[in-house]
């Protein structure tokens, strides 16, 4: 059984929500605890939950929730004044839209819906969905204010469920003001392919595979996928997350721990394994 100590899970998702989940944020912090992981990351598609970290890191000794904000319509959208107010009271993941992305729409066929009954974001009247591009195919000065602000505050910038013209939009801005970039929940939002993964690595972001995705529930990925990624970017460049806390999925640390233990027995290195789990996600936070 693979080891839990000192991991990192970059990608969780908490109650209270508008979706059903497992746990709260100190329930959930405290069994990853208990599991001997050292911290995680919330992510709540209508608000942001840096405060809702304060509170849990005194409730939860050992133990760091992180949190942040996702650009969705409830706050906003790309909303550089949403971005600064979170950041200023300790949030270190600004995550771009999720639900409410014209991406997520086009695959899904549905602004602010997953394709099931329990997750559905309302949506404002006539909205046609976010993007950090403009017309011409520019970021757009919102987003590249957010891309600075994140920068500024030594935070994390995650993609989300841009998609990949933005993706990399967004990285050459970030590497031009030095912004730590995280490409979230690839070969799902965005699809794509090995050859796009290895681009954006070379662009200078890290990459997301997440657990919850493996099979089960969302049934979106193969181990062979997983393995294929390590391979081709490296365990430097990974970060292996669950995404997990939906009721329809393990609880976040086991549904973790089984991808990390099947990868073992599939033949990747332990100490890739860790590193993709423990150094990578404290290097991305800046911690």
């Amino acid at each position: 059984m693979f080891d839990m100590t000192d991991v990192i899970d970059l990608h969780v998702h908490t109650g209270p929500d508008l979706f059903p989940r497992i746990d709260d944020d100190a329930g959930t912090a405290r069994a990853c605890a208990a599991a001997g992981m050292a911290g995680m990351a919330v992510k709540c598609h209508f608000e942001g939950t840096a405060v809702r970290a304060h509170l849990v890191n005194q409730m939860v000794p050992g133990f760091t929730m992180y949190g942040g904000i996702t650009l969705n319509y409830p706050v906003g959208g790309i909303n550089p004044m949403a971005v600064q107010s979170c950041l200023a009271v300790g949030g270190k993941v600004v995550w771009m839209p999720s639900g409410h992305s014209k991406y997520h729409a086009s695959i899904t066929g549905t602004l602010g819906g997953w394709g099931n009954s329990f997750m559905k974001l309302a949506n404002p009247e006539g909205a046609e969905g976010l993007s950090v591009l403009d017309q011409e195919g520019r970021l757009t000065s919102e987003a590249r204010e957010v891309v600075r602000l994140v920068a500024e505050a030594d935070a994390l910038l995650a993609t989300s469920h841009l998609a990949p013209p933005e993706i990399l939009a967004v990285l050459d801005e970030s590497r031009a003001v030095g912004t730590r970039v995280l490409v979230n929940h690839v070969l799902y939002m965005p699809q794509c392919d090995l050859d796009f993964i290895e681009e954006v690595v070379r662009r200078g972001a890290a990459v997301e595979v997440c657990s919850v995705l493996v099979s089960g529930f969302w049934d979106r990925l193969r181990l062979d996928d997983v393995v294929a990624i390590v391979a081709r970017i490296g365990a430097e460049n990974l970060v292996l997350a669950s995404d997990g806390g939906g009721i329809q999925t393990p609880a976040p640390h086991e549904s973790l721990r089984v991808l990390l233990d099947n990868l073992l027995h599939h033949g990747v290195a332990e100490e890739d394994l860790r590193r993709s789990v423990t150094e990578v996600p404290r290097r991305l936070l800046g911690v």
